[in-house]
């Protein structure tokens, strides 16, 4: 009976192992992609400032 018990407690915990593990990858996996995304978009914002910049530059000359 106890035996049983065990089992079934051993199997639950380590599934719940499992999940976390399987969520924090998933996690982390997402975690690549947005901080790409984000450098990208950090980047082409970097470039239209400067953009912005030069332009109102030469009509301040």
């Amino acid at each position: 009976m106890t035996e049983t018990i065990t089992t079934i407690l051993c199997i639950g915990l380590l599934s719940i192992y499992a999940l976390l593990g399987v969520t924090f990858l998933i996690h982390s996996i997402a975690d690549i992609f947005d901080n790409r995304r984000r450098a990208k978009r950090e980047e082409e914002r970097e470039k239209r400032d400067l953009e912005y910049h030069e332009m109102r530059m030469k009509e301040f000359k």
